[in-house]
């Protein structure tokens, strides 16, 4: 199961945060800062700056305009800004992402653009988790 649940375009809710899942709709515009632990779904625009210990996800038709760090993203809209994602990012079929993109894990779809670099790789935090779960002693 991935970041985003089966089917996230029709779901309303996120178990594996504990919670709804907060959307910006269509038609709407959001500025300003976009914090917290629960997933969004963005399927209007934002612009600002995302922070979430969540995963976001970028509708179709969508716009985020922001510097954006989550759990996961998922886009199959546009992002202007630089993403930074602790488990994935996935770029979906017409999804336009203009900056850079870290994170350990990358899926990307034909049709999907990209113009920025990308960095895989692991963040400090979950690098000094795995490294302790490694170094322990296997018992029998």
């Amino acid at each position: 199961m991935t970041p985003f649940g089966r089917d996230s375009a029709s779901t309303q809710h996120d178990p594996k945060h504990g919670g709804s899942v907060t959307v910006v709709a269509r038609d709407t515009r959001f500025v300003g800062e976009v914090s917290g632990g629960h997933a969004v779904r963005v399927e209007g625009n934002v612009k600002g700056t995302v922070d979430l210990r969540a995963p976001l996800e970028v509708a179709e038709g969508a716009t985020v305009e922001a510097e954006v760090r989550a759990s996961a993203v998922r886009v199959a809209g546009s992002v202007i800004g630089n993403i930074t994602a602790t488990e994935l990012v996935e770029l979906l079929a017409g999804a336009v992402v203009k900056g850079d993109i870290t994170s350990p894990s990358l899926h990307v779809v034909e049709g999907a653009r990209l113009e920025g670099k990308v960095q895989m790789r692991v963040e400090p935090a979950a690098e000094k988790t795995l490294t302790a779960v490694q170094a322990e002693p296997i018992k029998s």
